[in-house]
């Protein structure tokens, strides 16, 4: 039955399948099978495809059908360069108002501090576990105010929570960046902008070169998708 917000959850659906890898980059969607397991019919479905083909989660490519957004090297760079450039701007605009206080940043501190690795390898609770820790980044960028900065840092998130899936669950590296966040927010609470950000970009950094090897690992996607868009056909 078609209710309203299907499209939504359509798209959330497919969002969190893509996020945690369930989708591989470069899958092709068929829009028949997944009509059919969600019992929709398919204009929700392709307009969910339109919305996250908007953040770049997959690619529609005329006569060949939707895939999964590829992951790169270059992709990656992109995503955590503007990042970087956005989380940076939002300590300025902090400073610039000299804001120290960031009660919701500090509640998401609260949160992650008691937070476990979850039981299993279920990817749902695996998807929460990332989210949890992603929170502090998008509360820090809520927290500057500026509405359009917010919506260009709504825009990446999806592709940089994909990459951050790929390193959710190395030992202890959820704690390093717990001590990182603390650190960073003690930073703005003593009106230490600048260091706030210095320490920031070299945490966003870290992770560039953490992901190198492993975006080294599906590098080869890239080559089966150049060769689908000059109509080839992906294997």
């Amino acid at each position: 039955m078609e209710i309203p917000g299907v499209r939504k959850s359509v798209y959330q659906y497919l969002r969190k399948k893509i996020i945690a890898g369930e989708l591989p980059a470069g899958q092709k969607l068929n829009e028949n099978q997944l009509a059919s397991l969600l019992d929709i019919s398919r204009p929700p479905l392709r307009e969910a495809f339109q919305i996250l083909e908007h953040e770049h989660l997959v690619v529609n490519i005329p006569r060949k059908g939707t895939y999964v957004a590829l992951i790169s090297k270059e992709d990656l760079h992109e995503v955590y360069h503007a990042r970087k450039m956005i989380e940076c701007y939002a300590i300025d605009l902090l400073k610039i108002q000299n804001i120290r206080d960031l009660p919701q940043v500090a509640a998401v501190l609260d949160y992650t501090s008691d937070l476990s690795l979850p039981d299993g390898a279920k990817d749902e609770d695996r998807f929460n576990y990332l989210m949890g820790f992603a929170d502090f980044h998008i509360k820090l960028v809520e927290s500057a105010g500026n509405s359009r900065l917010i919506h260009f840092y709504n825009i990446i998130s999806s592709n940089l929570a994909r990459y951050q899936f790929m390193y959710v669950y190395l030992p202890g590296l959820t704690r390093n960046s717990q001590e990182k966040h603390h650190q960073i927010l003690e930073y703005i609470k003593s009106g230490a902008y600048e260091l706030a950000k210095e320490h920031l970009g070299t945490h966003i950094d870290f992770f560039i070169e953490l992901l190198k090897p492993k975006i080294s690992e599906v590098d080869s996607k890239h080559q089966e998708i150049q060769r689908l868009e000059q109509g080839s056909i992906l294997k």
